[in-house]
């Protein structure tokens, strides 16, 4: 039996859905269908059936579900122990990070990698989920956390500051705000939906919920409203690239951001040699230097 239809079957019972689990296995929508096929003709047997658009396990499915499960955690754990014992500065080496740093950071980053190791190649996951390590979905992950999983090894990388931005052409236009009651001579913008709810932007909009003129659920649009120049956003630093500091506003604190790995993967050459450059590059990146006075 091919092992690739054991994870694909594994993978649509936990998603729910093909396009699911080809997301996670970064897999074609058509592969994952094929898997899954292939599978059930080799057992004689239906496994999933489709119940309102979602994938559900048959009789048949759920009798051998943790017997799948099972088998994948003994074969990752060969994989992984193999993949231990690799020593050689090649190959290739998956690494996953939210979209601010995926496209803003790691480009540079990633391209004086290639130079110092050019037998690496670096597959870069962009997503703000949290990938199966232990599947080997990604080796690497950069994530913002300040109580990274156990069953993970990594370090804190930098604290990311957040505070008050806009662009350059707003400030020229309305000037720069001498303090957070200064907002109220200012164009906000503001949070909306589940990220509403967070105290840092429950906190603005009760201040200046009269100064708010477009909101928005997603840290990078709200930078890119500000970018345009309609007003000023409460962001972190990794999401604020290109505009201008314009202040904080109460006690917004600071992000942390970890580089975290498997541990079966600690001694994997390539592995190591990424996160030694990643812990290196982001340490001496200036952009997340908090210049709020202390």
């Amino acid at each position: 039996m091919d092992w690739n239809y054991l994870r694909t079957f594994l993978a649509v019972a936990e998603t729910g859905s093909l396009a699911g689990a080809a997301a996670q296995l970064a897999i074609s929508h058509a592969t994952a269908f094929r898997h899954v096929r292939a599978f059930e003709t080799g057992l004689g047997t239906r496994l999933f059936e489709k119940v309102r658009g979602r994938y559900e396990l048959t009789e048949a499915g759920e009798d051998i579900l943790d017997l799948a499960r099972t088998v994948s955690v003994a074969v990752e754990d060969i994989d992984r122990r193999s993949s231990g014992a690799d020593v050689q500065l090649k190959g290739r080496v998956r690494l996953t990070a939210p979209g601010s740093f995926s496209c803003h950071f790691l480009p540079g980053y990633l391209a004086g990698f290639r130079d110092a190791f050019p037998d690496i190649t670096v597959d870069l996951l962009t997503s703000n989920e949290e990938l199966n390590m232990a599947g080997r979905a990604a080796d690497i992950a950069l994530r913002i956390t300040h109580t990274p999983p156990d069953h993970l090894i990594g370090r804190k990388l930098v604290d990311i500051p957040w505070g008050l931005y806009a662009s350059t052409d707003y400030l020229q236009r309305r000037g720069t705000p001498s303090d957070a009651r200064d907002l109220t001579h200012h164009d906000v913008i503001g949070a909306t939906g589940a990220m509403a709810r967070q105290e840092r932007f429950a906190s603005l909009d009760r201040d200046f919920r009269g100064r708010v003129i477009c909101r928005s659920d997603d840290l990078m649009t709200m930078a890119a409203f500000a970018l345009s120049g309609q007003g000023i956003a409460l962001l972190p630093a990794d999401v604020a690239v290109g505009l201008a500091r314009a202040g904080s506003v109460g006690q917004s604190g600071c992000n942390q951001l970890w580089l975290l790995t498997h541990p079966d993967l600690r001694n994997v050459a390539r592995v190591r040699a990424l996160t030694r450059f990643l812990t290196q590059a982001f340490r001496a990146d200036p952009r997340f230097a908090d210049p709020s006075p202390r």
